[in-house]
């Protein structure tokens, strides 16, 4: 099995996940997950969907770097660093969460869109969306 799709299924738990390292593609949009860890041992995923969750600690995502795809849109984030390695992704998803501070995705250079509506961004992260943009980058604010 390479994906899995479990949206919408009032999930809590995820550690039974934990297991399936062959998985490039899981989706578990729209549960009740807060606690990611066990998604961390997951190194061949190339597409993630968490959004819709009650996500507000990403660190296990920082070994996922063969991630190209990471919806974590409508959850509770504020540290966006873990990601700062993951050099392969092209598209990001962070709306409606409370970043502030997106420098640590200055370096993610493959990226293409980047969805950041609806969060409290710094004057120095909304001029640093300006610097994406003339990279190439859709960064979308609403």
């Amino acid at each position: 099995m390479s994906s899995l799709w479990l949206d919408d299924n009032q999930i809590s738990d995820v550690s039974a996940l934990g297991g399936l390292t062959n998985l490039t593609e899981l989706h578990l949009w729209s549960n009740q997950i807060s606690d990611i860890s066990a998604l961390r041992k997951l190194t061949n995923l190339n597409r993630l969907r968490l959004g819709v969750n009650q996500i507000s600690d990403i660190n296990a995502l920082r070994r996922l770097i063969s991630l190209e795809s990471l919806v974590l849109n409508v959850n509770q984030i504020s540290d966006v660093g873990p990601l700062a390695g993951i050099t392969n992704m092209t598209e990001l998803v962070l709306s409606t969460n409370q970043i502030s501070d997106i420098s640590s995705l200055a370096g993610l250079t493959k990226l293409t869109e980047l969805w950041l509506g609806e969060n409290p961004l710094s004057p120095e992260s909304k001029a640093l969306v300006e610097t994406l943009r003339g990279r190439g980058v859709n960064v979308e604010l609403d």
